[in-house]
């Protein structure tokens, strides 16, 4: 058990939660996570669903996707929003009113993840203001960074579009 608490240890160092967070308060963590394994194809939230957890993938990769409205045209229930491998977190909405998770994640492989309560993340923030302080500036700081990538991958789509309808009316049949 020594080592699997030394490996979760490890990972939650360098996790996008907790990275450049003191050992003892990577400890004060590690004592609130549960270690749970899903096996590949399992759903650990559906979208509109009451967020409970916070997780850190500590092996394997879930995929954070969002459902699509058959009124979008597309295919497909759901889209491919981000993937979450060792280290990143995901179900940040345990920590943020209105507690109710935007996306549904799904494991692509067989995972281990580290899981936290939100009411528990929550009552240490209150408890230690400072530390409460940083961790949700590591969440805000993760949150901004997929925004980004989601917007730039929207008007990569938004171009190509423009691109395309141009041509067309260049070149109509």
């Amino acid at each position: 058990m020594a080592a699997g608490r030394a490996a979760l240890e490890n990972v939650l160092a360098h996790s996008e939660l907790l990275k450049g967070f003191s050992p003892i308060h990577i400890e004060r963590f590690q004592d609130l996570a549960t270690t749970v394994t899903a096996e590949a194809g399992s759903e650990l939230f559906r979208s509109g669903e009451y967020a409970q957890h916070l997780y850190v993938a500590l092996d394997g990769e879930v995929e954070l996707r969002m459902n699509v409205p058959e009124w979008w045209g597309i295919d497909t229930p759901h889209r491919k929003v981000s993937t979450a491998k060792a280290g990143q977190i995901f179900g940040w909405s345990a920590l943020v009113e209105p507690f109710v998770y935007s996306l549904t994640a799904v494991c692509v492989t067989d995972a281990t993840l580290a899981r936290f309560e939100g009411s528990q993340l929550a009552d240490l923030c209150v408890r230690d203001p400072h530390v409460g302080y940083r961790l949700l500036g590591q969440v805000l700081k993760v949150v901004s960074g997929r925004f980004h990538t989601l917007a730039e991958a929207v008007m990569a789509q938004r171009a190509v579009q423009v691109s395309q309808a141009a041509s067309r009316a260049r070149h109509p049949d």
